[in-house]
C-alpha cells in the first residue's frame, strides 16, 4: 500500500486532487485527443475506445476529464504516450515504457523504409 501512495504522489504532486489539478489534466488530455484528431476528435476517440462521440464532445467542451471507463478505455487505445501526456511529471517506469514504445514504432519504421529502399534498387 505505501507504494502505491508513492506512485500516487509522484504523478498528482499532492496528497489530494484539487479543482486546478484535475481542470489542467482535462487540458493535457483534451490537448493529446486534439493533437491524433484535429479535426471531428469525438468522433473519431469514440471509434478508437468504443465510447460514446455525445459524451466525448460534451467533455471536450465542458474541458472536463473522463469517466474511469472512459479513462481507461483511452489508456487500452493511446498506451504510454498517453499517459506521458496527462502525467508530465512521470515516474521512471512510465517514461522507460514510453520511450521503448517509440523506439519500437521508429524501429518498424525503419525496417518498411528500407524494404522500400531495396524494392527500388536499380535493376542491372
Amino acid at each position: 500500500m505505501r507504494q502505491s501512495r508513492s506512485a500516487v504522489r509522484q504523478l498528482t504532486d499532492s496528497r489530494q486532487t484539487n479543482v486546478g489539478e484535475r481542470e489542467a489534466k482535462a487540458e493535457r488530455i483534451i490537448a493529446f485527443l486534439r493533437r491524433m484528431y484535429p479535426s471531428k476528435t469525438a468522433d473519431n476517440v469514440a471509434a478508437d475506445i468504443g465510447g460514446s462521440s455525445v459524451t466525448l464532445q460534451k467533455m471536450i467542451d465542458r474541458r472536463s476529464t473522463p469517466s474511469v471507463v472512459t479513462y481507461g478505455r483511452m489508456l487500452l487505445a493511446y498506451g504510454p504516450e498517453f499517459l506521458m501526456a496527462v502525467y508530465p511529471n512521470a515516474p521512471k517506469w512510465m517514461s522507460d515504457a514510453y520511450r521503448k514504445e517509440q523506439q519500437e514504432a521508429l524501429l518498424a519504421a525503419q525496417k518498411r523504409i528500407s524494404e522500400q529502399l531495396a524494392a527500388l534498387e536499380p535493376l542491372t
